[in-house]
């Protein structure tokens, strides 16, 4: 499922939030999705957002370098 949301779902959300998000609401808006995925992940929901995103590998969209 991971590999999925890399392949089809990652690109489109990492362009858009430095393309087309220039405010704060719509990076919100933007992240929730990935809160979301990652909680679909078995094993994964009762794990807090942050340790969730680096046990996936993933990062906080507003700050690539934070995982």
């Amino acid at each position: 499922m991971l590999s999925l949301y890399k392949t089809l779902i990652r690109p489109h959300v990492e362009y858009y939030s430095a393309h087309g998000a220039h405010s704060t609401k719509k990076i919100e808006l933007i992240e929730k999705i990935q809160h979301r995925f990652t909680k679909m992940i078995k094993n994964m929901k009762s794990k807090s957002y942050d340790d969730r995103l680096r046990y996936l590998g993933l990062w906080i969209l507003g700050e690539p370098n934070r995982i």
